[in-house]
């Protein structure tokens, strides 16, 4: 057995493992609305009327809405480095679930929210051939024990039928938190702490996924590092935007 089928078994072992895991987290707890504690219910209807859901027109880069065609103002100082689509404004309930998301590993809510990335990806009409989502440092990886896009990713992938590779970009550098700065220092401060560890992305058509974007600099620095290891195309889609 090569040493790619032996990573390849263990990997299929590991996902095993964790989907086992989740449910019995499901098991021992309740489950309730993300939004506003709603019991037996992951997002509820109330909560789901209150999205702010991001429709054309829309910045065909950044995927701001522009209310009605016209230059777009968050493209104005920096233009991110990939076609971005977002699906509801980061306000009200969202909020909460996000940050429920970020430091709870919730399978169901991260699958909930896989409809939605789903419903965005359709819309747009995107070939996609791998979804990869914006990594964790190392150091904070083993600090959560999850990556909560990678739940989404996963989420997104079983929906619209493609891999996810959550190995190749590798964010290098354990920068300081991306709140509370101004946008150009969210910019330096991710500036070359991705990199693509291997030739798995070549001449492919990738997928970017996150839960949030804010000044998109996170994933514009993912495309540079996805790009310069000769992937065809890089695209990217994020649950709510700031």
């Amino acid at each position: 057995m090569g040493s790619r089928t032996i990573a390849k078994t263990l990997k299929n072992r590991i996902l095993e493992l964790q989907r086992w895991i989740g449910a019995g987290l499901d098991l021992l707890f309740p489950i309730q609305c993300a939004g506003c504690g709603e019991a037996e219910t992951i997002w509820c209807d109330v909560c789901d009327t209150s999205l702010v859901r991001l429709v054309e027109p829309l910045c065909q880069a950044c995927g701001y809405p522009l209310g009605e065609p016209r230059p777009c103002p968050s493209c104005r100082s920096r233009r991110p480095e990939l076609s971005v689509r977002s699906f509801a404004r980061y306000s009200g309930r969202i909020t909460q679930a996000l940050l429920h998301l970020k430091y709870h590993p919730d399978r169901q809510l991260a699958a909930a929210m896989g409809a939605w990335l789903e419903e965005l990806y359709v819309r747009e009409g995107w070939g996609a051939e791998v979804i990869v989502p914006v990594p964790l440092s190392k150091q904070r990886a083993q600090k959560r024990g999850f990556n909560q896009a990678g739940l989404l990713a996963d989420a997104l992938g079983s929906r619209i039928d493609l891999p996810v590779d959550s190995s190749s970009l590798l964010r290098i550098e354990d920068t300081r938190s991306q709140v509370g700065l101004d946008p150009h220092e969210r910019w330096k401060n991710v500036e070359h702490v991705f990199k693509v560890g291997s030739h798995s992305l070549k001449d492919m058509d990738v997928l970017i996924v996150d839960d949030l974007f804010t000044t998109g600099a996170t994933l514009s620095a993912c495309a540079v590092a996805i790009r310069a290891s000769g992937a065809r195309s890089v695209t990217g889609l994020t649950v709510a935007r700031a």
